[in-house]
């Protein structure tokens, strides 16, 4: 009986039709589902499903999660702009968004998540599978695996049979896919097993990828490289921050520099948890007297449209109250002051450090407010390319270059965009 109606479903399912809701961006491809009837319906291309989901021919799956847009008709004027709050001044058109560029990466030196991937991950392309390798005179096969950016392991699971104390010059041995790069430093707390751990690597593997590597001199700052197959975070924002969504986002943990209105609206990349509680702990670190500053909204723990926002929808954006001269003690108010009452050395303290790591796309500051920080920033050393490729002022609020920039209702609070993780294909800006 539970044979026959399990068949049953099996055949509904196979059978039911598939469809894209009128504001879908996903589709989740069943059986009958081509490429060229999935572009029809979206009102898409093929090609640029193909582009969107990383496709080199055109064969999918049942069950394949693909990345759909309607072509929505636009005036010339709105082409290439998004214009739904927070404005993006055409960022869209930007080097940084050109598809079949390298993705810019975001450096924290401080961070242990990894720094860097290789080029293959940047450029998005896929490995080639089935490559063999001819053994050669002197080889052994842990140096074949260190050659090859694979494990023991995987050779000896590729290759039945196999095994390491026995192979001869002239064999061919079938290397697989080569693992992707990671480069990282680290931090504070880290130990070389952790790490192992994390990545889904042997210690014994770790040593040998670096070479004079202890536990001893794995100090803060020591730069490791490994290959792993494993995500260099466990979480993905995807498409833009007004249509997109967030899986295994990360709650913000509490800190003594700010106060969370809702915990349940606190969920980002791990990248941008990570940011935020850096900046924090930087301003925290030159600053004696405690201030706390309150976050409102970062994204809910999926993703997706959030009440009282038409962004903050793939765990990028945070909305932060200003540092004030008078606070109170559940944090500086979210609400109207004068200019001369923003706590100047504490904002840019904050700002500062997201700006030098290259960790934000963009900041919306009052513009009444920006001649406050630009002026502080000058007189901290900040060189004139640092002011004009940071700070919008003095060249008007409608001026489009800028990390900080004007835009409507931020008088009260600011809006931090952070960058697309490297590692987050999927991101759009």
């Amino acid at each position: 009986m539970l044979r026959t109606l399990g068949i049953a479903m099996l055949c509904l399912a196979a059978f039911a039709p598939s469809r894209v809701d009128a504001d879908a961006s996903v589709l989740i491809v069943q059986q009958g589902d081509a490429l060229s009837s999935i572009a029809k319906r979206a009102g898409v291309s093929v090609q640029e499903i193909k582009d969107w989901n990383d496709l080199d021919g055109d064969m999918i799956r049942i069950g394949q999660e693909l990345v759909v847009r309607r072509a929505a008709a636009r005036s010339k004027a709105e082409e290439g702009i998004d214009w739904t709050p927070p404005f993006d001044y055409g960022a869209s058109a930007s080097k940084s968004g050109t598809p079949g560029e390298p993705r810019i990466a975001a450096r924290d030196p401080s961070s242990a998540v990894a720094t860097r991937l290789s080029g293959d991950a940047t450029k998005r392309k896929k490995p080639d599978r089935g490559r063999t390798y001819r053994v050669q005179k002197g080889d052994t096969l842990t140096a074949i695996a260190l050659r090859h950016r694979t494990t023991v392991g995987e050779l000896l699971a590729s290759n039945p049979g196999l095994r390491a104390d026995q192979i001869f010059p002239g064999q061919t041995i079938d290397i697989g896919a080569p693992r992707p790069e990671v480069v990282f430093k680290l931090e504070r707390g880290d130990n070389l097993l952790a790490v192992a751990s994390r990545y889904d690597v042997s210690p014994r593997d770790l040593s040998r990828w670096n070479t004079g590597l202890g536990h001893r001199n794995a100090r803060p700052g020591t730069q490791v490289r490994l290959y792993t197959r494993v995500p260099v975070s466990p979480s993905e924002a995807i498409g833009p921050t007004n249509r997109g969504r967030l899986e295994k986002g990360v709650r913000l943990p509490s800190h003594r520099g700010y106060f969370i209105r809702s915990a349940a609206r606190a969920y980002g990349t791990e990248e941008t948890i990570r940011w935020i509680v850096a900046a924090f702990d930087a301003v925290d670190a030159k600053f004696k007297q405690r201030k706390v500053v309150r976050i409102h909204d970062v994204s809910d723990r999926d993703g997706g449209k959030l009440r009282d926002h038409k962004s903050h929808q793939n765990g990028r954006d945070v909305d932060i109250s200003y540092y004030q001269t008078e606070c109170g003690s559940r944090g500086c108010r979210f609400d109207d002051f004068r200019a001369s009452e923003l706590d100047v050395a504490r904002q840019w303290t904050l700002l500062e450090y997201w700006l030098r790591h290259g960790q934000v796309e963009m900041i919306f500051i009052d513009y009444r407010l920006q001649a406050k920080l630009y002026r502080y920033a000058k007189k901290k050393g900040a060189t004139k390319a640092q002011l004009d490729r940071w700070i919008q002022y003095p060249r008007g609020k409608y001026e489009p270059n800028g990390v900080i920039r004007h835009f409507p209702s931020h008088d009260d609070h600011l809006h931090v965009r952070f960058v697309c993780p490297y590692s987050d294909l999927r991101c759009r800006p």
